[in-house]
């Protein structure tokens, strides 16, 4: 499908929260671009999506997403595979600038009346050897690697589970303790060089925790049947073996292109809204996990479709200037010339 010159919105990211606010502007038949350089945790996901029910069966990540972004696009959003690299303007007029990535190869300058941010967080892996790619393919292999207690501690039912720190001892012993009532055994293995560097009180509180801890730093992986069988081995040459690794990581708001026009982001980078999605800019949503929100899809979809429900109403057309809406802040704001 065509793209207007100029959209009634632009969605930056094609992740759930981004699926879902385009899928219901199509609905409406407000003309909708989503601009996804398909780096999102969910291209790569391949374990069971538990907390979003989607049918008769759960589905894994990859899965969910095709499916959320095929309804958007039979709804009428067009999507393209872009890297936004520039973002200016006002409304009613924005301009999008892209350009090439090592997954996309479009170069163009798209314009908008609306904006949503739907561009998520950014997951630090472990390092393996010094270098995080390294640790990509046992991430991206079905139940070798969980990443989120909330959403996957009950993937870990039975199971030798080794929680990999990349974060603070506080993030590791709190994915211990969630998983723990689930798992038959849980160990910590703390990495030496982690991103939240590990200080001298921290060994107190790992001594007080219920579980069994190491600490080095991860030279090698390997996961012949992921999920069953799987282990690590340390510059040290330690080799410890587990069925599981539930990462505790670090995840950093991919927000830098929202600062870059004035949106305020609280102290994790994190962009601020009110409840409802909209952000300090005249014109400007947030939706997902680039907000402070618990990181589940369930809650991404939720602010999505809340962000396009205020867009569209923002938007209006001829006949409901003077109407009252359940929004009051809406009002005086759809024909603010």
């Amino acid at each position: 499908m065509s793209v207007p010159r100029l959209c009634d919105t632009i969605v930056i990211g094609g992740g759930p929260a981004g699926c879902s606010a385009a899928l219901h502007l199509a609905y409406h038949k407000r003309s909708v671009l989503v601009l996804d350089r398909g780096t999102s945790p969910m291209c790569f996901h391949t374990n069971s999506i538990m907390n979003f029910a989607a049918g008769p069966t759960y589905f894994e990540g990859r899965t969910l997403l095709r499916q959320l972004q095929g309804l958007a696009q039979s709804a009428g959003a067009v999507f393209k595979a872009a890297n936004v690299a520039e973002v200016s303007g006002r409304y009613p007029e924005f301009k999008l600038r892209t350009e090439k990535s090592y997954r996309t190869n479009d170069e163009s300058e798209y314009r908008c009346k609306t904006l949503i941010f739907a561009t998520g967080t950014a997951r630090k892996h472990p390092l393996v050897d010094g270098k995080w790619r390294l640790w990509l393919p046992v991430a991206d292999v079905g139940n070798a690697a969980f990443y989120c207690p909330d959403c996957e501690a009950p993937l870990c039912r039975d199971k030798d589970v080794l929680v990999v720190n990349a974060g603070s001892v506080g993030s590791a012993l709190h994915v211990a303790n969630a998983v723990s009532r689930f798992a038959k055994r849980v160990r910590i293995l703390m990495t030496e060089d982690a991103y939240v560097p590990f200080e001298e009180q921290d060994q107190s509180k790992l001594n007080a925790a219920p579980f069994e801890w190491i600490h080095g730093k991860i030279r090698s992986v390997e996961f012949p049947r992921p999920g069953r069988v799987q282990s690590l081995t340390l510059t040290n040459g330690e080799k410890i073996k587990t069925e599981v690794f539930l990462v505790a990581h670090v995840a950093r708001a991919r927000s830098e292109l929202a600062q870059s026009i004035g949106i305020q982001v609280d102290e994790k980078g994190n962009i601020i809204t009110d409840h409802r999605g909209k952000t300090n800019i005249e014109g400007v949503w947030a939706a997902g996990d680039v907000r402070p929100i618990t990181q589940q899809v369930a809650m991404a979809v939720g602010t999505g479709n809340y962000a396009a429900l205020m867009i569209d109403q923002f938007l209006g057309n001829d006949y409901e200037s003077e109407q009252t809406f359940d929004h009051p802040e809406c009002r005086g704001l759809l024909h603010p010339d």
